[in-house]
């Protein structure tokens, strides 16, 4: 998105990567408080302070913004909605918005490009602090952002290269995630691509990176943009942009490491070549969720061109057959003016009794709106009921 360190040609030049990445993502998931970066405490934010009307949460949705139809129903999730609304210390807004359980009770949350540092009363935030990925770590209602190098988390080894991240899984010492390579193609603000599909691997509880492992290099599918286990088997989902469309792939390995050989589901079996692995539904969007509950899979994707409408299909399988197409919400800020919204992703760890916590990534086509208002660049949250087959 921006890089704020050095010039303002340097800073418009990252915004509008950041823009087009966030484009591409539609072409082809309590009490105000803010967390200290360093010890992890809360401060109380100025309860004098208006928030902006058009973002600011409340768990009532206005009859015409409902697109969705019985026995769907959706409730704004206040409680993730005012946690991630940050004041400084550490992350305050960024996109991506995965998540994954680590197995002593703690949310690791992973965000692409991503702001640190202060946002004042008002909501605005100086031009600083920008970073390509950051790492936040969920105990309770305690965020604490994993100190990271100057400009990322992580970094690939090649110059010039940054990391998005993907999602991942965590077992007993160890956590592992997919990190998307990308490298400029041109001089051009719009001249990027995918460069590397890399598997990071963490020693738990304290995130030592133990190994960068490459799987593929200039990859046409991203997979593990969402990752899911079933029956020995780790699958990892990614989509492949063709124009306007976006088309959904599924590979696996058997076991959990996600290092191990991988498998490529050619329409009606596995190959181990990735060249035959099928196109099994299209219109996905660049991030999406695919999960299971109670004996069957669902897809949850937000419209891929430019709608601020979310969706979720069902199936018998993994692979293939997701059917019985669901709106399960339209975002409301894809309404505001300049404002558009992406990659809403499911988070079944917060999911429980009929509730399904969705996320989605909230964004601005005007550079100033970033800086203006944090609330134009960041997650959004909100609970859905009936969304079961």
């Amino acid at each position: 998105m921006i890089t704020m360190w050095f010039n303002i040609s340097n800073t418009i030049f990252m915004y509008s990567k950041l823009a087009f990445f966030a484009l591409l993502f539609y072409l082809g998931a309590c009490k105000d408080e803010s967390s200290d970066f360093t010890s992890g405490n809360f401060y109380p934010i100025d309860p004098n302070v208006k928030p902006d009307t058009t973002t600011s949460d409340t768990t009532i949705i206005p009859v015409d913004q409902i697109c969705w139809a019985a026995p769907i129903e959706v409730q704004k999730a206040a409680d993730f909605n005012q946690l991630f609304t940050r004041y400084g210390g550490g992350w305050t807004g960024g996109d991506a918005t995965y998540s994954i359980p680590l197995p002593d009770g703690r949310i690791l949350w992973l965000f692409g490009d991503s702001f640190m540092g202060t946002v004042r009363a008002d909501r605005s935030r100086p031009a600083s602090g920008f970073q390509r990925n950051a790492l936040v770590v969920q105990n309770g209602s305690d965020l604490t952002t994993l100190p990271g190098g100057s400009s990322a988390y992580l970094a690939p080894a090649e110059a010039g290269w940054w990391y998005w991240p993907g999602h991942g899984l965590a077992h007993g010492d160890t956590l592992q995630v997919m990190m998307f390579g990308f490298k400029s193609t041109g001089g051009g603000a719009w001249d990027f691509a995918y460069s590397s599909l890399d598997v990071a691997t963490f020693l738990l509880p304290d995130f030592k990176l133990l190994r960068m492992d490459r799987k593929a290099t200039d990859p046409t599918v991203n997979y593990g943009a969402c990752v899911l286990e079933d029956g020995g088997y780790t699958y990892l989902y990614g989509a492949e942009k063709v124009g306007f469309s976006k088309f959904l792939h599924v590979a696996r390995v058997k076991g959990k490491d996600m290092n191990g050989a991988w498998e490529y589901f050619n329409g009606t079996g596995w190959s181990s070549n990735a060249s035959e692995s099928a196109r099994v539904f299209a219109h996905v969007s660049e991030q999406f969720s695919v999960f299971k509950y109670n004996n069957h899979f669902y897809l949850l994707t937000q419209h891929h061109i430019l709608g601020g409408e979310i969706y979720i299909y069902d199936s018998d399988s993994p692979a293939i057959g997701f059917d019985h197409k669901k709106i399960v919400y339209c975002t409301p800020q894809s309404k505001v003016t300049n404002l558009f919204t992406y990659n809403a992703f499911a988070h079944m760890q917060f999911s429980g009794n009929g509730d399904l916590l969705v996320s989605y990534n909230v964004n601005s086509s005007v550079f100033g709106d970033l800086f203006s208002n944090a609330d134009n660049y960041r997650p959004y949250f909100v609970r859905v009921k009936g969304w079961q087959q």
